[in-house]
């Protein structure tokens, strides 16, 4: 057993069914109303099969007049409890992955940023979409099955005992074999291709993420037709893994017609043999011959709920791997300093991703609300690493991050986001209306308080020739506005968040050089008396609009040249005027733009 199943494995799925949280009442309610449905369809079995024999016999119509009516109650039965069955499964089922997705989420969102980023975004869609699908089918799929299979095989199994004991125990073995090592046979072939599965998952759907979103560039770079190759090679292993598991599948189902066709001869012979010695009855022997007919229904259900067991298992440890990781990167205990005033402040802070060298450092810095500060530097520099590491989406190699006195590697991320709120360079819009994109900042956002923000972002014009105003659906990711304007959307939903911090992460990147210079500006005037403004950039011409200009780079050896063995550094901060007149490197680099 615990070849096709693992105890890991077992142990993940239990803990993912905890957090299902799936309402317990409600699925005894499934399991009652499918040993109704399947119940149904024994009685069904056993009263036709008594009404028959019996009436074969000739007796009068009032003695028929019962069964007739239970032939009927069973038929209308059968139907009334599966439909029972699919609504009480279903809904214990999506509320179960809802609740688990909810968790899942949870977990992530709250987690450093390197949890998530270390997995490869189709993976991770792979682990918070089918993953999470396939753990709440096993409630479905595998524990509702197996629960109706006990109880309707116990019912059958009383029937035919009553009438005779020897072919009950026949039958109760025949069911035992079907109900066991058929889907041991099911776990086994599943078992075979599950892992080869479950990665092949996610490289289709990460190679099918890059063809949607990089269809464009991998044209140019003649690489499309790779990829597609890529994919269809991934899509045909699969169907190989696939088929290679349907045949244990298939000894299964070969099993549970052949226990089925044991259990009917056996109750033949051992009838005729009782009925021959006057301890059964014919009208009973037709009953004990037919009823099994049906009683086999419930077991083969079993096969296909052992294969969803496996799957479920697998997927289930794929996502505790990562709830274990972002479990494992919890913040440390709550910082207990009162709050003050002192803004954001960084001491010796030497940045860099976990598990990899220093990208920068020590680097020392200080912003209060009302002042505002650009962080320039070349590409690669560590720029994006440290806007990560001063919001606490990622932990310093070394020094301190201090949030208004406390530290914000200490703090849970509500308590941050009431403060500092960060917008990246591909920062998501939602294909929903403009208002709702605003409301991702601040929930409670009304019409009104959205058509200042996006005017004092620059797009008063652009919402005036809207034709449903605020209320004006977007496409998936903006692809129904221009970038300028999906960067002006971007900087009013920063501005509609409550926090005293703006960090922005190339707010201007692919833009014309006018358009960007202008976003520049207007960003770094938004912050107000009561905001401060972060901003990271390449563009140096606009920031004569900041009141401080750090520029990173790596350190100059003995000969004047870039030391690539250390990690950058703050090598000149001033105001754009004062770096104009000190700095030749920084003074060329304005001159280019």
């Amino acid at each position: 057993m615990s070849q096709v199943f693992p105890k890991e494995d077992r142990q993940a799925l239990r803990r993912a069914i905890k957090l299902l949280d799936y309402d317990r009442a409600k699925f005894w309610w499934s399991v009652a109303a499918g040993t109704g449905a399947i119940g149904s369809g024994v009685g069904l079995g056993a009263t036709s099969a008594w009404l028959i024999a019996r009436a074969a016999q000739l007796p009068s119509v009032l003695e028929l007049t019962v069964a007739a009516t239970g032939v009927r109650a069973f038929g209308i039965g059968k139907a009334i409890f599966r439909y029972l069955e699919r609504i009480a499964s279903h809904w214990v089922a999506l509320y179960g992955m809802a609740n688990l997705r909810a968790s899942v989420y949870h977990s992530l969102a709250h987690s450093p940023a390197d949890v998530v980023t270390s997995i490869k975004r189709g993976d991770l869609l792979s682990r918070t979409g089918a993953d999470v699908d396939e753990v709440g089918q096993v409630v479905v799929r595998s524990m509702l099955p197996a629960a109706v299979a006990f109880w309707v095989c116990l019912i059958s199994v009383l029937i035919v005992g009553l009438l005779s004991p020897l072919i009950g125990l026949v039958l109760a073995l025949c069911l035992a074999v079907s109900a066991v090592v058929g889907p041991y046979f099911a776990m086994r072939g599943a078992r075979m291709a599950e892992h080869a599965q479950v990665k092949n998952r996610a490289r289709l759907s990460a190679t099918a993420l890059t063809l949607l979103e990089s269809a464009a560039q991998l044209r140019v770079a003649g690489r499309l037709t790779d990829m597609e190759q890529a994919q269809q090679d991934i899509e045909t292993e699969i169907h190989h893994n696939r088929n290679a598991a349907a045949k244990p599948t298939a000894v299964a189902t070969a099993l549970d017609t052949l226990m089925l066709g044991v259990a009917v001869v056996a109750a033949l012979v051992i009838g005729i043999a009782q009925v021959s010695a006057g301890t059964l009855n014919g009208i009973e022997l037709v009953v004990c011959v037919l009823t099994p007919l049906s009683a086999f229904e419930a077991t083969q259900r079993l096969s296909g709920a052992a294969v969803q067991l496996v799957r479920s298992g697998s997927a289930a440890r794929r996502i505790m791997e990562i709830l274990d990781r972002a479990a494992a990167a919890e913040l440390p205990p709550h910082d207990s300093h009162t709050p003050d005033n002192s803004g954001l402040i960084a001491r010796d802070l030497v940045i860099g991703w976990p598990g990899g060298p220093a990208v920068a450092g020590p680097l020392n810095l200080s912003v209060k609300p009302g002042q505002n500060l650009a962080i320039v530097g070349p590409s690669g520099i560590g720029k994006t690493t440290l806007l990560l590491t001063l919001s606490g989406m990622l932990e310093p190699h070394s020094g301190s991050v201090q949030l208004n006195g406390r530290e914000v590697s200490h703090l849970a991320r509500e308590e941050v986001s009431q403060d500092l709120t960060v917008t990246a360079e591909d920062a998501h819009i939602f294909e929903t209306s403009v208002l709702e994109n605003l409301r991702v900042a601040r929930p409670d956002l009304t019409p009104e308080q959205a058509t200042a923000l996006l005017t004092e972002a620059g797009l008063g014009d652009w919402l005036s020739q809207l034709p449903e105003a605020v209320d004006t659906m977007l496409g998936t990711d903006a692809t129904t506005i221009s970038g300028g304007e999906r960067r002006r959307l971007l900087l009013a939903r920063a501005l509609a968040a409550p926090a005293q911090f703006m960090l922005l992460d190339e707010p201007a990147e692919h833009l014309d050089a006018e358009t960007a210079d202008t976003l520049l500006r207007d960003l770094l005037r938004a912050g107000g008396e009561d905001r401060a403004v972060i901003l990271v950039t390449h563009r140096l011409a606009p920031l004569d609009a900041a009141d401080e200009v750090v520029m990173i780079d790596l350190p100059a050896n003995s000969a004047q040249l870039p030391n690539r063995n250390s990690p950058a550094q703050i090598i000149a901060r001033g105001t754009h005027a004062e770096l104009l007149a000190k700095m030749p490197t920084y003074q060329w680099s304005a001159g280019r733009e």
